[in-house]
């Protein structure tokens, strides 16, 4: 098996600690040594915090001129005998290519917003590295922005049905939001490309009709502590819970009746699949990177791009139309087993790893489960 070192940097949000965090434990459990190394001191505690106390080694960056390197990490890739790094960000990627480790490099993105800053290094550092794309959207602008299109590969986000239903049996939506009912939950951490704001205002909305309503809106932002003064102006009691920053997906999908997607550009997807995995009708702006998973009353309900105001209609349709939410939530469930289960995410890791070790096409039985289902 193929040992791999994960480097993380001081972007990495939630979510890839969710994702690096699952993909870690599954390919550890089958013998695979996975190590995780932090160039970011603040970040090295965050992952420890979120995984709560599972080992992060560290091998911190250092800014000089004309320089961006981590001098331990070197040692760190020795110990760990790794055979391919790992990046989780941009600025990780750039110090384990500055290290010339002649390892190969593969870096991961989940988040739409950070391919144009992928392209501009990829294209002007001298490296090969393969790019993981979380979906198609990822793929094309790097490929749009000049990235050699046999350098990127597109894999699915994992939906672990297994911890949300232990959640569920843990009742952590009782801890997190009490009775209230019904629950919307947003995707994180809020940015002004999300919507979180519009999420604010239909529930807002919504609190009218559903007066126990309670909108969830996970993780630190500086987005997020803008929108939380927003919901205090408005003067609506317990409109918004921000929980605990160790919840995973799932364990937050298990607290929610409604995922809302008001997004004003492309969106990570592994918050959505997580929720489609967890029987959470899915309710948000048809963008390409949710309409890659999502028809309209097939696997969720979807507003044309543009029209937010509609979308507290169709949240309101999903929460009072139980023969429609019953069927579009049973689809998504079965849609989603098929092109994101655990097993095809870590086996299409493994096949990665074990084609950039080799030398061969990184792609190379890779599959994209979202466009052969």
């Amino acid at each position: 098996m193929t040992a791999v070192l994960h480097v993380i940097d001081g972007n990495c949000d939630e979510t890839q600690l969710y994702v690096l965090g699952l993909l870690r434990s599954r390919l550890s459990a089958d013998d695979a040594p996975h190590a995780v190394c932090s160039i970011d001191g603040h970040m090295a505690a965050r992952a420890v915090h979120h995984w709560r106390g599972e080992d992060v080694l560290r091998a911190e960056r250092r800014l000089l001129p004309c320089m961006n390197w981590a001098p331990q990490l070197p040692a760190v890739a020795h110990k760990t005998g790794a055979k391919v790094l790992h990046a989780w960000g941009i600025d990780a990627a750039a110090v384990c290519a500055s290290r010339q480790l002649d390892l190969p490099l593969v870096l991961t993105l989940l988040n739409p917003d950070a391919t144009r800053d992928a392209a501009k290094w990829l294209r002007s550092f001298p490296t090969d590295a393969t790019v993981v794309a979380g979906s198609q959207v990822i793929q094309s602008r790097l490929v749009s922005a000049g990235v050699a299109p046999e350098r990127v590969v597109v894999i699915r986000g994992p939906a672990d049905f297994g911890a949300v239903n232990r959640a569920r049996r843990e009742n952590i939506r009782a801890s997190v939001v009490g009775d209230a009912h019904p629950v919307l939950l947003l995707a994180g951490p809020p940015s002004k490309s999300g919507g979180q704001f519009y999420g604010i205002w239909v529930a807002a909305v919504l609190k009218q009709v559903f007066p126990n309503l309670r909108l969830i809106m996970p993780y630190d932002s500086h987005e997020g502590r803008r929108l939380q003064r927003f919901a205090l102006s408005t003067q609506i009691p317990n409109l918004l819970t921000v929980p605990d920053a160790r919840l995973t997906w799932p364990q937050l999908a298990a607290c929610a009746d409604v995922f809302v997607v008001p997004s004003v550009d492309e969106v990570c997807i592994e918050p959505i699949l997580t929720a489609m995995a967890a029987g959470v009708v899915v309710v948000g702006i048809a963008i390409r990177s949710v309409t890659e998973l999502i028809t309209d009353e097939r696997f969720g309900l979807l507003c044309k791009p543009g029209q937010r105001r509609p979308l507290a209609g169709r949240i309101l349709t999903a929460l009072e139309d139980e023969e429609l939410r019953r069927k579009v939530t049973e689809q998504a469930k079965r849609h989603v087993y098929e092109i994101s289960s655990i097993r095809t995410f870590t086996d299409n890791y493994t096949r990665l790893y074990e084609n950039v070790q080799a030398g061969k096409a990184p792609g190379d039985g890779v599959r994209d489960t979202a466009m052969v289902a």
